[in-house]
């Protein structure tokens, strides 16, 4: 009888050893779905951007206290204030504008979302012009720190007076 007990309980250990690592799989399973999947985080925080940039809420919760912000037109505008001030311009230069996220990218393994905008602008007291943009974004901790803007100022330029000879 003694010798059966052995053999049960082995028996019960063996079992319980082969159950062990299948537990700890489904643990570290459990461990990863928890973690937030880079690459779907980016994809939102894009939808994001492009939602926001058509009037759908605060552009300034983008991005992070020490942004840097670069147009083909000038120097880069450094932080929050420098993005307000930037805005502000905008703002005076037009009197509305419609935006097509034509395509957006995104690569996780930097945290960059690159998109290309087809724009209508409505140019304050002038015509409404169509303009082409490309916006790269570099994202760190769910905010942008990092953005340059690529487009033909021309576009937006003032409508030249006619001249007569």
């Amino acid at each position: 009888m003694a010798m059966r007990k052995k053999k049960a309980a082995k028996g019960k250990a063996k079992k319980a050893a082969k159950r062990a690592p299948a537990k700890k799989k489904a643990a570290r399973k459990k461990t990863a779905a928890k973690r937030p999947d880079p690459a779907s985080a980016l994809a939102a925080f894009a939808r994001k951007i492009v939602k926001v940039t058509q009037g759908g809420g605060d552009f300034l919760a983008l991005y992070s206290p020490d942004i840097v912000s670069e147009e083909p037109t000038g120097e880069p505008m450094k932080g929050l204030a420098g993005l307000q001030e930037k805005a502000q311009g905008w703002e005076q230069m037009q009197e509305g504008v419609t935006w097509n996220a034509a395509t957006v990218a995104t690569d996780p393994r930097s945290g960059t979302i690159v998109i290309e905008w087809d724009c209508q602008v409505k140019l304050r007291g002038g015509p409404t012009v169509p303009m082409k943009e490309v916006a790269i974004h570099r994202v760190k901790n769910g905010k942008i720190v990092w953005e340059r803007y690529y487009y033909n100022p021309a576009a937006l330029a003032p409508p030249a007076e006619a001249t007569t000879m």
